[in-house]
């Protein structure tokens, strides 16, 4: 029953709470969590809030329409769009791997550029207030739809930076922007200091900046 919950979705279990062992603490810690739950029964859930109801409907959206694909191209296609890489098989996973091109399954900048491209000429008609408030609220779905993944947290809050340097009238470098995020990221989640997948992030991006 649980399985066939999502990520946002609000549910109501039964069980016993007991902390961690000391071995796995650490490491579940940095991952925000602070206990464990044997579950005896799974009560009820909800939908969530506006937020978490409209990103799973896309997510929905794009899964119901990718099931005319194979199951590998179907796993493949979602880990590019979505970062959704749960169904791919090891030996794609592996294959990506080697060939250097692994992060092509984390949804990052690329995925929040074709996101904007696409939302541009609804947001090019509004005025500068309004079309500011629409673009820090797409940022803000598209993080929820992606489930915050690090990757994601690092290209929104570059590109909500960018968006307010542009909407003041001011201009402002890359790397700055870099640091400012980078900045209030782990100002609002210290833990990011502990994920891989934010090192790599701020370090690809931060070397495509320098190199530039």
């Amino acid at each position: 029953r649980l399985v066939r919950r999502s990520a946002l979705q609000v549910v109501w279990l039964e069980g016993s709470l007991a902390p961690p062992s000391p071995r796995r603490a650490r490491r579940l810690a940095v991952q925000h969590i602070a206990g464990t739950l044997t579950v005896r029964r799974v009560l009820d859930w909800t939908d969530g809030g506006p937020l978490a109801r409209s990103a799973d409907r896309v997510r929905r959206l794009l899964t119901d329409g990718a099931a005319v694909l194979g199951a590998d191209d179907r796993a493949l296609y979602l880990g590019l769009v979505m970062g959704d890489d749960r169904d791919q098989p090891p030996t794609m996973v592996q294959d990506f791997r080697r060939s250097g091109l692994g992060h092509l399954n984390a949804v990052s900048g690329q995925n929040v550029f074709f996101m904007l491209s696409v939302c541009l000429p609804l947001l090019r008609r509004c005025r500068a207030v309004l079309r500011w408030s629409l673009t820090l609220a797409l940022l803000a779905w598209f993080a929820a739809l992606t489930r915050f993944e690090p990757s994601v947290l690092r290209a929104t809050m570059m590109a909500a930076l960018a968006a307010t340097a542009f909407w003041l009238g001011r201009s402002v470098s890359a790397l700055r922007v870099l640091a400012l995020s980078v900045a209030v990221l782990v100002l609002l989640d210290p833990f990011l200091v502990h994920s891989a997948a934010f090192w790599l992030s701020v370090s690809a991006t931060g070397g495509m900046v320098l190199l530039a």
